[in-house]
């Protein structure tokens, strides 16, 4: 069966002024490009979560210049717009009972794309009951 885990990139913010903006610069500096992006916050600290097709080596650049970062599988699943269609997606996962544990949007113009992370011990379960509901699911090279 062809892989559809997408990587992403978990990076620890600090919850002061300039911080996103080192980030994104380094990155900018050092040629990487971000496919998504997406920062929830808490008090004390942030969670910037990134697709890019260079993970291996944002992570490693940043682990260099002292940033906590860490890497996790996410499921990117293409979408018609149009009401339901990500309920859709909520209801076959429950069907076989996995949980989401956070999604996100990418932007592309004709579809959506909904990015879910679950756990790891039902990735393959999630992933087989969203293709046999002919669910299209993103590869690694269509980021």
């Amino acid at each position: 069966m062809e892989s559809y885990k997408l990587e992403q990139l978990t990076v620890f913010v600090e919850n002061r002024s300039g911080e996103l903006l080192a980030i994104t610069s380094l990155l900018e500096d050092e040629g990487i490009s971000l496919t998504s992006i997406t920062l929830a916050d808490s008090t004390e600290f942030g969670l910037l979560r990134l697709l890019t097709p260079e993970v291996a080596r944002a992570k490693k650049v940043l682990l260099e210049q002292g940033f906590m970062a860490q890497s996790s599988y996410v499921l990117g699943v293409k979408i018609n717009n149009h009401i339901g269609s990500f309920n859709r997606i909520v209801r076959i996962l429950a069907s076989v009972n996995v949980d989401i544990r956070y999604t996100y949007t990418v932007n592309e113009k004709e579809f959506g794309i909904f990015i879910f992370k679950v756990d790891e011990d039902v990735f393959q379960a999630a992933m087989v009951a969203l293709l046999s509901e002919d669910v299209a699911l993103l590869k690694p090279e269509d980021l």
